[in-house]
C-alpha cells in the first residue's frame, strides 16, 4: 500500500525540469500566472534553496505586474514583469532542462 502512495506523491508532485527549452519556457510562463506557480516554478529551477524561496520569487514579480518569459539567446531568458526585469540562465542535466539563478556565461546576444 505505502508504494501507492509514494507513486501518488510523486506524480503529484510532477517532474522536475522540461523535456526541452521550448517546454521549459512555456512550463515557466505557466508557472509565474498560476495562483500556486511558487511549486510550479520550484520544479524548474536548478538551483533554487527552497520551496518557500520559489513562492516568494513568485509572489514578488506577481505583485510587480504580470510576469512574461522572454527566450534572449539559447542560455538564457527574461522575465519582465512591470518594472522588475530578471535575466536567468537555461542549462540542461541529465537530460532536462532547468532555470538557473546564475546568471548566463558567455557573450550578450546581439
Amino acid at each position: 500500500m505505502w508504494i501507492v502512495g509514494t507513486v501518488a506523491l510523486i506524480a503529484a508532485a510532477g517532474e522536475r525540469g522540461a523535456d526541452d527549452p521550448a517546454a521549459l519556457h512555456d512550463r515557466a510562463a505557466a508557472a509565474l500566472r498560476s495562483p500556486d506557480g511558487g511549486a510550479r516554478l520550484h520544479e524548474l529551477l536548478l538551483d533554487a534553496p527552497d520551496r518557500g524561496f520559489a513562492d516568494d520569487y513568485v509572489e514578488r514579480l506577481q505583485a510587480a505586474g504580470s510576469p512574461v518569459v522572454l527566450p534572449t539567446g539559447a542560455d538564457r531568458v527574461e522575465i519582465r514583469s512591470g518594472p522588475v526585469l530578471v535575466t536567468l540562465s537555461v542549462t540542461e542535466e541529465a537530460g532536462r532542462w532547468y532555470l538557473s539563478l546564475l546568471p548566463p556565461g558567455g557573450q550578450d546576444p546581439g
